[in-house]
């Protein structure tokens, strides 16, 4: 059984350390192998899913947020929270293969409204809205 959701908090949890810690594509990459604990009780479909988004970020993170930053007014990306910046960064990525795009912004929300502050899920729903055609 293939747990989308769960995976995609996964993605999100990752990527936020990632974030945080200001690490590249390869530092990226340990912090998978370094994260087993994440991977714990998934199955292969979910932890390729995983590694695919976290991957397609990384590789594509300056026209990523590059597409996030043009639709941002009297705002940056740096004043994002982290939260919210790899919410953005996760749903454009996951865009790029996966043609649900209604799907993928409805449960982006779901989880900005679980992990992100109050209006969030606001901001994020009009940039992902306008970026995701």
């Amino acid at each position: 059984m293939f747990r989308i959701k769960y995976s995609r908090e996964i993605v999100l949890k990752l990527l936020y350390q990632i974030d945080v810690l200001g690490l590249g594509e390869e530092s990226g990459q340990d912090i998978l192998e370094s994260n087993s604990n994440f991977f714990r009780g998934l199955n292969q479909e979910e932890r390729d899913y995983i590694e695919k988004i976290i991957h397609h970020v990384l590789e594509n993170n300056r026209s990523i947020d590059e597409k996030i930053s043009n639709r941002l007014i009297d705002w940056s990306l740096k004043r994002l929270t982290p939260v919210d910046r790899n919410l953005l960064r996760m749903g454009i990525a996951e865009s790029s293969f996966n043609s649900e795009k209604a799907i993928i912004i409805d449960d982006i929300i779901r989880i900005a409204k679980k992990y992100g502050g109050e209006d969030s899920y606001k901001i994020i729903n009009a940039i992902l809205d306008k970026v995701i055609v």
